[in-house]
């Protein structure tokens, strides 16, 4: 079977910091894939925060993860300072990935690259629904602020 490959966005809009705590270690004694998964979800829902969103209200819709690809380049252990910078791409009718990178900062080294598949919903209506445009545009003024 072929290897998952999961590609950096042009830019990163958010950065989270995170330790490995010794909870987080398998029996290998190195970070366990389910608990980088949710580190993974840990920055999602830093970066909706950083935008004034939960992942049940953006501009009153909420978000759904569709699908999760995790492509894991190297090792991390207990105490590790891991940095995590989310980035967003291939935008659609209704949604978009958020795309993640993950760095070991003491080693400067890629842990892994992750890409999370995001639809907008109604949870009212419980069906899928168009990226709110407010939304687009709240995220067009921040990438600028970045670039």
């Amino acid at each position: 079977m072929p290897r998952v490959k999961v590609s950096s966005p042009e830019q990163f809009l958010f950065s989270m910091e995170r330790s490995v705590g010794i909870s987080d270690l398998n029996y290998a004694k190195h970070l366990d894939s389910v608990h980088m998964v949710q580190i993974l979800h840990e920055a999602r829902l830093q970066f909706l925060a950083s935008l004034g969103f939960t992942e049940a209200n953006v501009f009153g819709l909420g978000m759904v993860v569709t699908d999760l690809a995790v492509d894991y380049r190297s090792e991390s252990f207990a105490d590790d300072r891991l940095i995590i910078d989310v980035g967003l791409d291939d935008f659609n009718r209704y949604g978009f990935d958020i795309c993640m990178q993950v760095t070991n900062s003491a080693l400067e080294t890629i842990v892994c690259q992750a890409k999370m598949g995001i639809v907008f919903f109604d949870f009212d209506k419980h069906q899928i629904a168009e990226v709110p445009p407010a939304f687009t545009a709240l995220l067009q003024r921040d990438s600028d602020k970045v670039a």
